[in-house]
């Protein structure tokens, strides 16, 4: 009976370090598609902060300023999506509607832009009580073989140090998880900061010329 409760343990530690394995591909495939996309999602730089000259363009009602920097920027971005959202749907368009499409846009694009960010936080926050666990189950798969006298301190001392690998593997799995989880999301920050700036300066001049 002792010998069938030895093998699950042995066969539990192992099933520990698959999953391990299969968590780490997981997250690895999640981290290069963000990082991936993020990139994508990033602006031309040359040397100036085009937030500025946009806002003065929001308080100006200078559309056609937005359109155009909506065309100079590339496609698919946050940004761009946003500007074109300004001057085509909501330039004429009420405070509260503008208030209300721009936060539904903005939503919908971090919905998309954090797609598989909560499996990262997942790994990064579980896989080293996963690992731990293997951890247990290979401990007390040694102590078990000691008190059963199947195999030497020698013995027992290799399978104690083979159990403390899944705990290494754990953390190893976590780390560039959380470290990934939180460099996207101060990314997706960043990408949305502007267009929240700008739908407050945008609804704000709306106000200011009563509501229209």
């Amino acid at each position: 009976m002792q010998a069938h409760w030895l093998w699950i343990m042995q066969w539990g530690a192992r099933l520990v370090l698959l999953v391990l394995v299969a968590l780490s591909v997981a997250s690895v495939a999640v981290i290069l598609d963000r990082r991936k996309l993020l990139k994508a999602q990033a602006s031309p730089q040359n040397g100036t902060d085009p937030l500025t000259g946009l806002r003065q363009a929001v308080r100006n009602s200078q559309w056609s300023e937005l359109g155009k920097a909506s065309q100079n920027l590339p496609a698919g971005t946050v940004l761009a999506g946003y500007l074109a959202l300004l001057t085509t749907t909501l330039s004429q368009a009420p405070a509260a509607s503008v208030d209300r499409l721009t936060r539904s846009y903005l939503t919908e694009r971090r919905t998309e832009l954090e797609k598989g960010l909560t499996l990262l936080a997942t790994v990064g926050s579980n896989a080293p009580f996963i690992g731990l666990f293997g951890t247990v189950l290979g401990i007390i798969q040694a102590f078990g073989e000691l008190s059963s006298k199947q195999g030497g301190t020698a013995s027992v001392m290799a399978s104690i140090s083979e159990a403390l690998v899944a705990t290494a593997i754990g953390l190893l799995v976590a780390i560039p998880a959380v470290i990934a989880f939180n460099t996207f999301q101060r990314r997706i920050k960043e990408l949305l900061i502007p267009c929240e700036i700008l739908r407050d300066e945008f609804v704000a001049q709306k106000e200011a010329h009563g509501g229209r």
